[in-house]
């Protein structure tokens, strides 16, 4: 039943994710072609640092959600849901407001090294509305996460990204686009999104003031606290090197650098975020439900497929994905893609993290997390600053590996003390070394132009990889064959 529960609830995910990243293929051309490689480069750090203060300012509750949820919901204790329902609302909507304002005074010195101005300051004042409406979204739609209604999410998802993509080509066709534009249609985007999470929260989600309790806010902060620290530190993994680069190389470099960064994120959209999404509500109500043997059934399982499937996708990806920078972005971007195959595992490891923290998430030991995403946050900022003025931004991209690489073995080896998986590492080792011949393969081959390698490549890889990963894992095949057959129908 949870493997059928995963299943359905990754393909939701992931075609949220699939169509978010084609939303993402269609405005990447417009803006790297409309916007100077030093804008691209500026609005990517505004972007980021706005995740930034969000990961902040959410204090780990949508965590805390997930979790307690589980626990309230399948267990009698001393809250109800509607007194959760109440707390969770109440505590989101005074974070919003006072991380929409720290963004107001803070948001210009962090990214432009400057306070606020009559210049800039509209660029930022957008930028404070969306944060408001995805920090009090967020509280609905880890609501709508907890109780499993993946494919109310996914809508979601998919239109906010297809209303930004819409509202970004009008705005061009009408009068150009810049940095402040494209904010401007970010933020009308979250707003017609965030009026179609309360729609269709309407049955879930009740408040009273009167339903609110101190004690679980505080037990939820405990909780959450840590994960909020360790979101911060996650993202600031993949931001530091951008505010290094910049600071050390310029916007030129940081442009560039940022391409084919934002290029592979939307492997992360894909991937990284359904698992996300999907993993953590199932694991947890089977722990609170059916105890530790299931979970760690399913995760030891589950993890296995992520290895047999993430590695061939991987080396794919490394492969193709510069041609389609190239055909994307125009050459003035290409010098970036050096650093795609290292982002790419980067991703990877951040991904294996959801299976091997497990036991810490089930048992609450969050400041286990926090410690080690501190530990490879000093550690990326200090190999970084002794990297970059000697390797630039390729230096950059395998500081990130290896911080990604600490950060997991870390938190695996303080996990398993909770609860260990079961792994046969002698099929993914075989998967890997598959891969690597496959990638090694399609970067000798040349079919010509840039749009035609793209797609012969990724044809003859995954070829490749699919005939590899049947012979070296005929289970995993059959349970690939069962999930690509799951996605023809639509779950909600």
């Amino acid at each position: 039943m949870a493997s059928t529960n995963i299943l359905r609830h990754v393909r939701n995910y992931s075609s949220a994710g699939t169509l978010s990243a084609a939303a993402g293929v269609v405005t990447f051309p417009i803006l790297t072609r409309n916007l100077t490689v030093e804008e691209y480069g500026i609005l990517g750090l505004v972007m980021g640092t706005l995740t930034l203060f969000i990961a902040v300012g959410k204090l780990g509750f949508q965590h805390a959600v997930i979790r307690f949820y589980a626990q309230i919901t399948h267990r009698s204790g001393e809250w109800s849901p509607n007194q959760m329902i109440s707390t969770v609302l109440m505590v989101f909507g005074i974070l919003a407001l006072i991380t929409t304002l720290a963004w107001l005074f803070a948001g210009p010195f962090i990214v432009l090294g400057e306070t606020s101005n009559g210049e800039n300051f509209p660029l930022f004042l957008v930028a404070g509305g969306t944060i408001l409406l995805r920090l009090f979204g967020s509280a609905l739609l880890n609501f709508l996460r907890a109780g499993e209604r993946s494919g109310k999410v996914a809508t979601v998802q998919i239109l906010t990204r297809y209303l930004y993509i819409g509202f970004v080509v009008l705005v061009l066709l009408l009068s150009g686009i810049s940095p402040f534009k494209v904010l401007a249609c970010t933020l009308v985007a979250e707003i017609i999104a965030f009026g179609l999470t309360l729609y269709f929260s309407r049955d879930q989600i009740t408040f009273s003031f009167s339903e609110f309790r101190g004690s679980l806010a505080k037990a939820m902060l405990i909780y959450g606290l840590p994960l909020m620290v360790l979101e911060t530190l996650g993202v600031f993994l993949r931001l530091c090197d951008r505010y290094i680069i910049q600071r050390l190389l310029g916007d030129a470099e940081l442009g560039m650098y940022s391409a084919s960064y934002n290029l592979t994120s939307y492997l992360e959209m894909i991937v990284l975020a359904t698992i996300a999404q999907a993993l953590r509500p199932i694991y947890m109500k089977l722990w609170e439900r059916d105890g530790e043997k299931p979970t760690k059934e399913f995760l030891s399982s589950t993890f296995q497929m992520y290895l047999a499937l993430g590695i061939p996708v991987v080396a794919i990806f490394s492969a193709t994905a510069p041609h389609l920078l190239n055909f994307l972005a125009s050459p003035k971007f290409a010098p970036g893609t050096i650093i795609i195959p290292f982002v790419t595992i980067s991703f990877m490891l951040d991904g294996a993290i959801h299976w091997v923290g497990a036991g810490l998430y089930i048992q609450r030991n969050t400041r286990m997390l926090m410690i080690w995403g501190m530990i490879a946050s000093v550690l990326n900022v200090a190999l970084n600053y002794l990297v970059i003025p000697y390797y630039g931004i390729l230096g950059a991209s395998v500081v990130t590996v290896v911080s990604f690489l600490i950060f997991l073995l870390g938190i695996g080896h303080s996990a398993s003390k909770y609860l260990k998986l079961t792994i046969n590492w002698v099929k993914p080792s075989a998967i890997a070394l598959m891969s690597l011949l496959v990638y090694l393969l399609l970067m000798r081959l040349n079919f010509g132009s840039d749009l035609v390698n793209l797609f012969a490549k990724g044809l003859v890889g995954m070829v490749f990889c699919l005939v590899g990963l049947c012979v070296i894992d005929t289970r995993m095949a059959s349970q690939l064959r069962s999930m690509i057959q799951s996605r023809i129908g639509w779950s909600v």
